[in-house]
């Protein structure tokens, strides 16, 4: 029997703190048609691109990019390798910047057998995700919550720029933050930019954010041998545009 975790938030105005970053399109969930008036039901959407677990195609930063449409099943789904940050000896902080040298040390306090760079480095992965925890930790359930929400870890760029120059297997980058750069939010943070976002879509490589459950993923996969488990983030067919939600999951590749 094949072993499913589901990596998607809910999209719902109930977590619309939670799945709409600062400054996007509000999300509208409105009845169109319903079973007691029309016989069948029908329902509205409005939202962003960028909204709930979601991923950004090239377009998303780059003029010129790839849409989301161009972009193909095949770079859509693969092997996927988890660092649990939120596992490791390290303890985030708010607006910490996350750098190679820490994701490394996640990796060796859960794998010692081998270092991060080698593991990416023999060809077996597409996608490296990265478990950071601050969705758990900090999921806002109130507006009061929203700021801690926002001040979550991100990652260095020159992460960014290693996966590209170092080991181009890796299409997908994703994470459980809103972010993978510093978010600005009431006029703090984001210094920096976009960064991170610059370089590796610039890369033209593929950006999800906003995963649920890497928890869960994460201690899967040091119980089965790697390389077993296999990520889907395939969005929405819409034609020119930059990103879209996706119902991200994962499946042992093995049943056996």
């Amino acid at each position: 029997m094949t072993t499913f975790i589901d990596l998607t938030h809910s999209i719902s105005l109930a977590t619309t703190p939670l799945i709409i970053y600062p400054g996007d399109p509000s999300l509208l969930i409105t009845p169109h048609a319903t079973i007691p008036k029309d016989g069948y039901a029908v329902h509205t959407i409005q939202m962003g691109t960028h909204t709930g677990t979601h991923i950004d195609s090239p377009a998303h930063f780059v003029e010129g990019g790839r849409t989301i449409d161009e972009v193909p099943l095949d770079q859509l789904i693969g092997r996927a390798l988890v660092v649990d940050l939120a596992s490791a000896p390290i303890k985030l902080l708010k607006r910490q910047k996350i750098e190679w040298e820490d994701l490394e040390s996640a990796w060796r306090s859960t794998s010692s057998d081998s270092n991060l760079g080698d593991e990416l480095g023999n060809g077996n992965y597409a996608i490296l995700l990265v478990n950071t925890g601050w969705s758990k930790i900090h999921s806002p359930n109130s507006a009061e919550d929203v700021p801690a929400f926002f001040a979550h870890p991100y990652f260095s760029s020159s992460i960014a720029q290693r996966l590209l120059s170092s080991h181009p297997n890796i299409q997908i980058f994703g994470s459980d933050t809103p972010n993978p750069d510093e978010t600005p939010y009431d006029g703090v943070g984001g210094a920096s930019g976009y960064a991170f976002h610059d370089i590796f879509l610039g890369g033209d490589r593929l950006i999800v954010e906003n995963l649920a459950n890497l928890d869960q993923l994460a201690a899967a996969a040091t119980q089965t041998a790697q390389g077993d488990w296999i990520v889907n983030v395939v969005p929405l067919k819409i034609e020119g545009v930059d990103g879209s939600p996706v119902r991200a999951f994962a499946y042992k590749n093995r049943t056996v």
